[in-house]
């Protein structure tokens, strides 16, 4: 090997080894940040002798990747939906000692079989129409909480969507400013960090597959098969603003509920939207709605029994009758019922009809006033029918409406079937009670996975400071060599040129 060879391979040596430690120490001083992943530049031999130093490079796993977005994506949904469910929970009271809707109904109804024994007991009176107001109250502090988690679910997907819209930007930015450095020769490492990031991000918003285009670009596919615009200038999500009330519905028939658009298109939610996005049109159109109609025809359901058994106990807003659960289309007439349920105030200010009976309600004839102090006839009905499985002497009542209901007139609820109201009220808040420990225990099981896939992510990808450091010394001391090797030419030349003089 001449002396001029061996000078050119060990300045290449030292170029490259120089490359590699700064793309170490880089690893290193970035090994807390947020995905950002580890950094490798290799050498290449070149004919002429030595050796070139490419463009750090990036190792990355798509197929863990693509298993991380999709972990990110249902961690965010069920977060969502475990902290609304658990709010409403909270309100609906506790099963176990009694306060809940199912605890305070059977309490009312405990009251009257108390008063049929002294009808004409004004103390114990007063104390079934506080039972009333109670589980009244109840009742409505559940279904105006219902009512208002749906504003509240509206109101965070457009906060969602105005996310999505930024982080949409921001991968378009992104991905102009790639394929600019890759169509220029440069190395864009950092900036494929940065878009990645930002992807992974949107993916906790709604699924998004990422499909690789030339010059390192990308497409996104949303889960409809669409592609998504990448323009770092406009918005392409859309979701239109909207006070929800008790009646308002998304779809058929006649829904006036907004849906989201993609540059003005509406897309199909039936598609599985995935993300905080996709869970909370689920939660705004489907579980709530369900809930809140599962409130609305227990509360309409008690109102009914015991108007048909001459007391009309509960009433709609302004003292009117409630809705009848058995009508056809009672659905949309009962939607928000439970929000609305109050004690009459005819009965509010006379405890006295409790006994008695009220006026216009039902085919049984009240007690008239002063009449027998000691009359039990309607007590006796409300305790044997009202709250009991017959609807008369040998006749059952129906069943409770399972389906048909919501403002929509769609909604079923599963709800096992049931004719006692009390049983029906205990088993519609069991449930609900369920269905939120349920989404206590899927969002802790989505965190436990999404922990699990970032650690795999950061062992497969992320930088180990060891490993690094190690690497660092066998690059310092491949770096002395090849100064060595170039002092030690350096001597020579010197020497050769000394003896020519």
């Amino acid at each position: 090997m001449s002396l001029d060879t061996a000078l050119l391979t060990a300045g290449s040596g030292l170029r490259l080894a120089s490359r590699q430690l700064a793309a170490a120490s880089h690893n290193v001083s970035n090994a807390g940040t947020a995905g950002y992943t580890r950094k490798q530049v290799a050498g290449l031999s070149v004919d002429t002798g030595g050796v070139r130093a490419l463009d750090p490079q990036r190792d990355v796993d798509p197929a863990m990747r693509t298993e991380a977005r999709r972990a990110a994506g249902e961690e965010a949904a069920a977060a969502l939906r475990s902290g609304v469910l658990a709010r409403l929970s909270q309100l609906q009271g506790d099963p176990s000692d009694g306060s809940s809707i199912g605890g305070l109904m059977g309490a009312l109804r405990d009251n009257f079989t108390t008063l049929s024994d002294s009808p004409a007991d004004a103390g114990k009176q007063t104390a079934t129409l506080e039972a009333a107001r109670s589980l009244a109250e109840r009742i409505n502090t559940v279904g105006s909480a219902t009512s208002q988690a749906r504003q509240g679910v509206q109101d965070g997907l457009r906060e969602d969507v105005s996310r999505a819209n930024g982080l949409v930007q921001d991968i378009a930015r992104l991905d102009r400013l790639v394929r600019n450095e890759v169509a220029a020769g440069r190395s864009a490492v950092e900036l494929l960090d940065q878009r990645d990031a930002a992807v992974s991000d949107l993916s906790s918003l709604i699924n998004v597959t990422p499909v690789p285009e030339s010059s390192n670009g990308i497409g996104l596919l949303l889960p409809s098969g669409a592609t998504l615009p990448l323009d770092p200038h406009t918005s392409p999500f859309s979701l239109a603003d909207v006070t929800v009330t008790d009646h308002d519905y998304f779809g058929a028939p006649s829904g006036k509920l907004p849906g989201l658009t993609v540059n003005g298109v509406p897309l199909a939610l039936t598609s599985g939207l995935g993300g905080r996005i996709g869970e909370g049109f689920k939660l705004r159109d489907e579980t709530l709605p369900r809930l809140q109609a599962e409130l609305d025809v227990t509360a309409a359901t008690l109102a009914y029994r015991l108007a048909e058994q001459g007391l009309r106990l509960f009433t709609d807003s302004g003292g009117t009758q409630g809705p009848d659960p058995l009508a056809g289309g009672a659905g949309p007439a009962m939607a928000g019922f439970a929000s609305r349920i109050q004690i009459n105030p005819e009965v509010a200010s006379e405890p006295r009809l409790l006994r008695d009976g009220t006026a216009n309600s039902g085919s049984f004839p009240p007690n008239p006033a002063g009449g027998p102090s000691g009359y039990s006839a309607l007590l006796n009905r409300i305790n044997d029918y009202a709250f009991g499985a017959h609807i008369s002497a040998g006749t059952l009542h129906p069943s409770i409406p399972r389906s048909q209901l919501g403002p929509s007139g769609n909604i079923s609820t599963g709800v096992a079937t049931s004719t006692r109201i009390v049983d029906f009220a205990a088993t519609v808040i069991g449930r609900q009670s369920e269905e939120a420990a349920a989404a206590k225990g899927a969002a802790g099981q989505a965190a436990a996975i999404r922990a699990q896939f970032g650690t795999l992510l950061q062992q497969r990808e992320g930088v180990d400071v060891d490993a690094e450091m190690a690497s660092m010394v066998q690059l310092q001391n491949a770096y002395a060599a090849n100064a060595r090797v170039m002092s030690v030419v350096q001597d020579m030349w010197d020497a050769l040129l000394a003896s020519v003089r």
